[in-house]
C-alpha cells in the first residue's frame, strides 16, 4: 500500500511537472487507493481495486478520444444517410459530417458532442459493471463490453434519423425541437 501511495506521489509530481491535469487526478484516486490500503490492509486492496478501477471513468477525456469522434461522426452520418434514403425514402445528401436534404428544408451537421462518444462512455461503464457484477467468465465479460460499440452507434443512429423525420415533415424547427 505504501508503494502505490509513493507511485500516486510520483504521478501527480510528473502531471504537475508536464502541466496535464488528467495524470494528476488519476495520481490523486492512486493515492486515495494506496491510502485506504494503508488504513485497511491488501485484502481491502484487492476487494477495492475495481470500484476504485472505475473512477477512470472520471477523468476528463475529450481530448484523448479526439481521434475516435470524427469516424465515428462521419459512420454516422453515413449510416443515417443511408437509412433515411433507401429504407425511409427521405432524401437526404451528406457531405462530410453535414446532412440536408435537396430542397433545403433542412440541414443538419453530426457534431463533436453528437459523435456518439459520451453514450459510447455511458454504455461502456454500464457494460463493465454489469458485466462485472454479473458474470464470472472472462470471455462473456468481454462480450458485453464489445457490444457497447454497436449499442452506442445504434442509439446514435435513431436519434439522427428521428431528427431527420421530424425535419422533412415539419422543416428545420421541427427538426431541431
Amino acid at each position: 500500500a505504501l508503494f502505490i501511495v509513493a507511485a500516486g506521489l510520483l504521478l501527480h509530481v510528473a502531471g504537475y511537472l508536464i502541466q496535464q491535469e488528467r495524470v494528476s487526478i488519476v495520481a490523486m484516486f492512486l493515492g486515495i487507493y494506496g491510502l485506504t490500503g494503508l488504513a485497511w490492509g491488501r485484502q481491502w486492496l484487492r476487494k477495492g481495486f475495481f470500484p476504485f478501477f472505475l473512477f477512470i471513468f472520471c477523468v476528463p477525456s475529450s481530448l484523448i478520444l479526439q481521434p475516435v469522434t470524427l469516424p465515428l461522426r462521419i459512420f454516422v452520418a453515413t449510416l443515417t444517410e443511408w437509412m433515411a434514403h433507401y429504407i425511409l425514402g427521405i432524401g437526404v445528401l451528406r457531405m462530410g459530417t453535414q446532412l440536408f436534404d435537396p430542397l433545403g428544408t433542412f440541414q443538419y451537421d453530426v457534431a463533436a458532442a453528437c459523435s456518439g462518444i459520451r453514450s459510447l462512455t455511458a454504455i461502456f461503464l454500464l457494460a463493465l459493471v454489469y458485466g462485472f457484477v454479473t458474470f464470472r467468465s472472462p470471455w462473456k465479460r468481454l462480450f458485453l463490453l464489445v457490444l457497447a460499440f454497436p449499442l452506442a452507434i445504434l442509439g446514435n443512429l435513431v436519434r439522427m434519423l428521428c431528427i431527420i423525420v421530424a425535419a422533412g415533415f415539419g422543416g428545420q424547427s421541427a427538426g431541431n425541437s
